[in-house]
């Protein structure tokens, strides 16, 4: 007979499977968007990324809306009043983390790697937005965490010459809405059901990543019917939007909804640094990152940075007991 020790054990052994794989799914994703950009830039050139990148998260988001009520009925058996609004202010922050995130890797010298370590920075961003948020000092270790993470993005691919790249400043501007988006999604999802938030939140992107693709220089001639047609040709546009839309948003927003809960937050924390990993190893097998010294001295540094942020907390006093 199973103990409830025991039950809980193996609650936690699968939500720690489940959040790893989830860290797979989003560490392939900075390769497939890679891909599915270049494949884009085949058919309208290499003057749009802005547009491009926009472009590319509009049919990823319409995909997920799409097939969001079938893979999880519960999405639109919730939906309210509440998971509309909330679903509104939540797709801000998460249509404009990715859009900078993808117009990062739209320069040729964010990889993949770089660009999944330098998102990963959301980790030391979020206590900083709690602590601006809430006007307290933040805590040493996350103090101690930025100190680690400029040290590793300004070195991640050698000692800098000029200061970091425009890609590289996007990507670490999305690493700061994530995690003003983070903060967000623990106020709004204790107001109205996670699952119906998510599908209004893929919704309102839809329009977000829209308007962008036609204000961008470029974006109003992605949508002319001859180019649509060539671009729904292309099979590697079409499989990585599939992919992402599938696993890197469906799938893995749905799993993170159910298991992240089963987890103490110093434990998931520890499996979301599988992330940028997954994606530097995808990336190389890939052939699109190489191997250096200077890569792993960026990347130890920024995933240290990382798990300060999270464990080297003020811990709060616990006061002593009182006798009579």
């Amino acid at each position: 007979m199973t103990t409830p020790e025991q039950q809980a054990k193996r609650t936690r052994r699968i939500a720690t499977a489940a959040l790893t794989s989830v860290c797979l799914f989003w560490g392939a994703t900075f390769l497939w968007m890679e891909q599915g950009t270049d494949a884009l830039k085949t058919v309208y050139g290499d003057g749009t990324p802005a547009a491009v990148g926009a472009f590319f998260l509009f049919w990823r988001f319409m995909i997920a809306a799409v097939l969001m009520p079938v893979i999880v009925p519960r999405s639109i058996k919730r939906l309210d009043v509440r998971a509309w609004k909330w679903g509104f202010w939540l797709s801000i922050p998460f249509a404009l983390g990715f859009l900078l995130q993808i117009f990062g890797l739209a320069q040729a010298d964010v990889p993949p790697a770089q660009s999944a370590f330098l998102t990963s920075l959301y980790v030391v961003a979020t206590p900083i937005l709690a602590a601006l948020l809430y006007r307290r000092l933040p805590a040493k270790g996350v103090m101690l965490g930025v100190a680690l993470a400029v040290l590793g993005a300004a070195y991640m691919k050698g000692p800098p010459e000029g200061g970091l790249s425009l890609g590289a400043w996007a990507t670490i501007g999305c690493a700061v809405v994530f995690g003003a988006h983070i903060l967000l999604t623990d106020y709004a999802t204790k107001r109205a059901d996670p699952m119906a938030i998510t599908f209004t939140m893929f919704v309102f992107s839809i329009i977000w990543t829209g308007g962008a693709t036609l204000i961008a220089p470029g974006g109003v001639g992605m949508f002319e019917p001859n180019a649509l047609g060539c671009i729904f040709t292309d099979f590697t546009f079409v499989s990585t939007e599939l992919l992402c839309a599938v696993f890197a948003t469906v799938i893995a927003v749905s799993v993170l909804n159910r298991w992240q809960k089963e987890l103490a937050p110093s434990r998931a924390a520890i499996v979301y640094t599988a992330e940028p990993v997954f994606a530097a190893i995808i990336s190389i097998i890939a052939g699109r990152d190489e191997l250096s010294w200077w890569l792993a001295f960026g990347a130890t540094m920024i995933l240290l940075a990382n798990l300060s942020a999270e464990f080297l907390r003020k811990r709060p006093k616990i006061p002593a007991l009182q006798t009579d």
